[in-house]
């Protein structure tokens, strides 16, 4: 495993080989194409190094195999649409090995965020909530969270601390 790749990238790896020996064509190909992807972000200097990018692959993967089973669907090709939703199963599986952080988690994260700047003495604003939950050591830096969210929460909390003012004409 390559130095600071997420843990279940190893497990992918396992399980191609596992997928190899049982002759199970259909994870085997549902590996190989995750594998695939990550080789191909490697090469483009991207990589996949957390598991919020691991998550985010096999969340597009997935759209992917749900979008191909849709047009297979409305092309009477029941056999190919079986075959997609199969891998869309496998894909959920892993899917479903993350731990996604809870509504409540998300709000006390920033609720902390939020404390962090008012005893720094500075206001605490969108933007700045956000590099302290997403920083490198931040609450977020490497969880599985929902960012719109997110995005709703910041927005409703920094409101209530610190409500709009009348807005000014700028000349």
């Amino acid at each position: 495993m390559e130095k600071g790749a997420p843990p279940l990238l190893a497990q992918l790896r396992t399980d191609l080989k596992g997928a190899l020996r049982a002759k199970d064509k259909t994870r085997l190909n549902v590996l190989r194409g995750i594998l695939t992807e990550t080789t191909s972000l490697e090469k483009e200097s991207k990589g996949v190094k957390t598991n919020r990018q691991l998550f985010k692959l096999l969340l597009k993967c997935k759209s992917a195999s749900v979008n191909a089973a849709n047009e297979f669907r409305n092309a009477g090709r029941e056999d190919l649409t079986g075959n997609e939703n199969e891998q869309i199963g496998i894909l959920q599986e892993y899917l479903d090995s993350f731990h996604t952080t809870s509504a409540d988690e998300v709000v006390g994260a920033i609720q902390t965020a939020i404390q962090e700047l008012e005893v720094q003495g500075v206001t605490p604003k969108r933007d700045r909530v956000r590099a302290i939950l997403y920083r490198p050591g931040g609450v977020f830096e490497d969880k599985i969270v929902d960012d719109a969210l997110v995005a709703k929460t910041i927005n409703r909390l920094v409101h209530e601390v610190a409500p709009s003012k009348p807005s000014s004409t700028r000349a």
